[in-house]
């Protein structure tokens, strides 16, 4: 109980909850473990549960008619997804994967309705999370996507990345493992251009990359390009 306790604890939707909160939690989440970018859950599927990364990282993805997927985002230990469609009873609008693996708790729908029908703490929380969400696919839309250019989002999301899921042992280089068809997942364009803007960028020592893997070794060239928009040769 106290290692479920711990986990719970870290979880930006259970973190405020009191130690019977938590144990109400404990009793009734389950604990998963996905590999080898294994499907969570998928567009249209029923909503059968909330979910909470433990370990790992999951990635959140949608279609586009351009497209045939267009990667939302990804979260990491101590972050809840698949709440949506838990709430509204709505099948799936995401879909979510381990990216390349993931540890996760999973909270039944009925018990996780249950939940907050009887702790009102738990319910202000949800609604806070909801708002964080919101700011973050609000900032999303429109300075990633509609106000910046090809160059600057590519920029913008591989530090993105690196600062959040990279690492590095002299704090310089921060290497992240990711795929050039993920990156053009998150920036909506095709693998051959990320190719050419990653490719341009290695001839000007500001990365390196190898197979699944993007290594900043220039972060304030690379920022200056996600402010302002340059990046070709």
């Amino acid at each position: 109980m106290n290692t479920a306790r711990a986990i719970f604890k870290n979880n930006e939707l259970l973190q405020h909850l009191d130690s019977s909160g938590l144990d109400r939690i404990a009793r009734v989440a389950v604990r998963r473990s996905y590999c080898g970018s294994a499907t969570i859950y998928s567009h249209g599927d029923p909503a059968d549960a909330v979910y909470g990364v433990i370990a790992g990282q999951v990635q959140i993805s949608s279609r586009s008619s351009a497209l045939d997927e267009v990667l939302l985002g990804s979260y990491g230990s101590g972050r809840v997804f698949g709440m949506i469609s838990v709430i509204d009873g709505l099948p799936r609008c995401v879909s979510a994967r381990a990216a390349p693996k993931a540890e996760v708790f999973a909270i039944r729908r009925d018990n996780f309705l249950q939940l907050l029908a009887n702790d009102s703490l738990l319910a202000l929380s949800l609604l806070n999370v909801f708002c964080q969400h919101e700011r973050i696919a609000t900032r999303m839309i429109t300075d990633e996507y509609a106000l910046r250019s090809v160059p600057a989002r590519l920029a913008h999301r591989v530090l993105e990345l690196a600062g959040r899921h990279g690492n590095g042992q002299d704090g310089a280089e921060q290497a992240v493992e990711i795929t050039q068809a993920d990156l053009a997942r998150y920036v909506f364009v095709s693998r051959q251009v990320v190719n050419q803007y990653l490719g341009e960028w290695q001839n000007r020592g500001w990365i390196s990359t190898s197979r699944c893997r993007v290594t900043v070794t220039d972060r304030k060239a690379l920022a200056m390009v996600a402010a302002n928009g340059g990046g070709h040769a």
